[in-house]
């Protein structure tokens, strides 16, 4: 009897009653409602992730923008002058919501770097203020730089170089191979260069007299094999000649006299080559603004290797009634001796550009023109990098014509 209880009880005793079965629905419902609120956060994060990335996006292009500056001066689209300002337009940006950008930059335009910062300001869905910030330093560089860069270095110089050669080696001047380059200054010889600072080393007898040698026959010559060829350590001088009209007479030569080696070679003397000149593209002789004159002076020298003086234009007797003009230029990146700046002072590398033009006295577009006094254009026809400078002259007036423009040495 007892069992038969005990087993009844055990039955009675299975399933749910109302009250538990509200209380865990109670659970479930709160636990629904954590999980709907997670949800709801996660959506809202996300959405201002992906708002905060667009942002960023904003202000990495506005920093972008400013760094490709086309000009240092108030020009163009971008430029360094008004660096924020150019960059900040539009104000505002809508892409997913509507952003606020304001771009503001540190220093003056006079310095060699400026930081810049970008604050980029929104509204999420939330109506919370979001923002992002870039701060970046922008370095102040000449925008005809990156030019520089179209062809490989030669070795370890410090900018690209035309056929991948110094800059200071003429044009015209055949590539030997070996690091070498070659002009023939007259049917008699020839003159060799190295590629990386433009110095003459060696000066070549064409294998045959009176004829224009081959490459070939050059480095035929430097390897003694045919031909012959001596050692030199020097510099060139080179540039271009023009005048302001056809009537105008062109100088015959250069003036080796003038040129003052500090250190000159005892048995190796200067030697120019005075022609015409030509356009580097096609051969073609120039015929433009009347023609030019293109001359290359070479000169010798013993340690140290420096040299000074003045370049002279030589003229056939008797001078006709000239006036000389430098141009000089005002570009403060490079040396005095560069510019063409005279006297030379200590010249230590090869030169070109060291161009002259030649107009007449009573030539009213060369310059003013008061009393016994006539002024070199003060452009020489290269705006903003260039100046005219009085040279030499050769007017009958001027009593020192004899020592200023003198005979051209053999």
């Amino acid at each position: 009897m007892k069992t038969t209880l005990q087993v009844r009880g055990s039955r009675a005793q299975r399933g749910f009653s109302l009250i538990e079965a509200m209380i865990s629905l109670l659970v479930m419902s709160v636990g629904m409602l954590a999980l709907s609120g997670m949800q709801l956060g996660l959506s809202r994060n996300a959405d201002v992730a992906k708002q905060r990335s667009e942002a960023t996006r904003i202000a990495e292009e506005r920093i972008e923008q400013a760094r490709s500056y086309t000009s240092l001066v108030a020009a163009g689209a971008i430029d360094w002058a008004n660096l924020a300002a150019d960059v900040a337009a539009p104000a505002t940006v809508t892409t997913n919501t509507t952003y606020n950008v304001a771009v503001t930059a540190g220093g003056v335009v006079t310095d060699a770097a400026r930081t810049l910062r970008v604050l980029v300001t929104w509204t999420d869905r939330a109506g919370a203020a979001q923002s992002v910030s870039l701060v970046t330093v922008v370095s102040r560089n000449d925008p005809k730089d990156p030019g520089f860069l179209a062809n490989p270095l030669p070795l370890n110089t410090v900018l690209k170089r035309p056929k991948n050669r110094n800059i200071n080696i003429p044009i015209p001047a055949l590539d030997l191979g070996g690091g070498r380059s070659s002009t023939q200054f007259s049917p008699d010889y020839v003159i060799v260069y190295s590629n990386i600072d433009a110095g003459v080393v060696k000066i070549c007898d064409p294998v045959t007299a009176g004829t224009t040698a081959t490459i070939a026959e050059i480095n035929d010559a430097i390897a003694g094999t045919y031909g012959s060829c001596i050692d030199v350590a020097g510099y060139i001088v080179a540039g271009y000649i023009g005048r302001a009209n056809a009537s105008v007479a062109f100088p015959t030569g250069i003036y080796h006299a003038a040129i003052v080696r500090n250190t000159a070679h005892p048995t190796q003397n200067i030697r120019c080559l005075f022609s015409d000149a030509t356009d580097q593209s096609d051969g073609t002789l120039i015929t433009a603004d009347n023609g030019f004159k293109y001359y290359v002076c070479v000169v010798p020298l013993e340690t140290p290797f420096t040299w000074g003086g003045t370049v002279r234009l030589g003229f056939a007797s008797p001078a006709s009634d000239l006036l000389v003009c430098r141009y000089q230029y005002t570009q403060t990146t490079i040396t005095a001796n560069e510019r063409n700046v005279q006297p030379y002072v200590g010249v230590g590398l090869s030169m070109d550009e060291q161009n002259y033009k030649v107009v007449s006295s009573t030539d009213t577009t060369a310059g003013s023109i008061t009393g016994s006094t006539t002024a070199c254009p003060a452009a020489m026809t290269v705006p903003g990098v260039s100046v005219g400078v009085v040279h030499q002259d050769c007017r009958a007036l001027n009593l020192a014509r004899t020592t200023e423009c003198p005979e051209p040495t053999p």
